[in-house]
């Protein structure tokens, strides 16, 4: 039976480099929104229009990802997560759909995160957003850490 990582983090936190690390574990196909957004996109927009198109890759996403499944592939969703109710929306279509979910959290400070993608932004590939220090703060304060109710494997990814 296949299954659905969910991989949630903060920028920075490495969701992206230990998501192709689990796919590696697991045969996995990971789905990146990052990898997706931008190529399509471009990095800037309104939020508005960014969450629209974050809502369509979203979609096109779980379609793609019932495919694997009925492939016995195993999935991986590198999204963030930020919202305690995306997440339970997303377990909610998993056990919709007959796939065993985990969500799997990267628990790195914010100041880790702060220096790490500011350190990314001499090196942006395409597949990151340049942030700076106002975004990354603005972010933070939307970012909802998950609480020991919430069935979740804790990451601790080292400090660099």
């Amino acid at each position: 039976m296949a299954k659905i990582y969910f991989v949630c983090g903060f920028i920075g936190s490495g969701k992206t480099t230990y998501s192709k690390q689990l796919a590696d574990k697991h045969s996995a196909f990971r789905f990146s929104i990052d990898e997706w957004m931008i190529p399509l996109y471009g990095e800037h927009m309104e939020r508005d229009v960014f969450d629209k198109r974050l809502a369509t890759l979203q979609d096109l996403f779980k379609e793609s990802a019932l495919q694997l499944f009925s492939l016995d592939v195993p999935v991986i969703f590198d999204f963030g997560f930020w919202k305690k109710a995306d997440r339970d929306a997303f377990i909610r279509w998993a056990s919709t759909v007959g796939v065993e979910s985990e969500v799997h959290y990267l628990d790195v400070s914010f100041e880790t995160c702060k220096q790490r993608a500011l350190k990314r932004n001499a090196d942006l590939d395409g597949k990151s957003y340049e942030m700076t220090p106002d975004m990354l703060a603005l972010f933070w304060s939307w970012f909802e850490i998950p609480t020991s109710n919430e069935n979740v494997v804790w990451v601790k990814t080292p400090s660099e």
